[in-house]
């Protein structure tokens, strides 16, 4: 696999897992947005994958759902 294409399975498995994790915790997209200061629309276009986020938004999204973002990292690239 290239390199390109390993990230972008890393990256897309690291949204899933967030996702995964704000339901889990009942945390609805609107909640999400307000924690972390992004537009729920933007959100829900990462979370489908209509988006692919820069790192800082998948920082502040982690943050918001309150999860530490290495443990999620970890997880994501033990599952590719």
């Amino acid at each position: 696999m290239a390199a390109g294409s390993k990230q972008r399975a890393i990256c897309a498995q690291v949204i899933k897992l967030l996702r995964e994790e704000r339901l889990r915790r009942g945390i609805s997209k609107y909640a999400l947005s307000a924690q972390c200061g992004l537009a729920q629309q933007t959100i829900s276009y990462m979370e489908r994958g209509l988006r692919q986020p820069s790192f800082e938004t998948v920082m502040r999204i982690a943050d918001g759902i309150g999860i530490n973002l290495e443990e999620v990292l970890k997880r994501a690239r033990a599952s590719k």
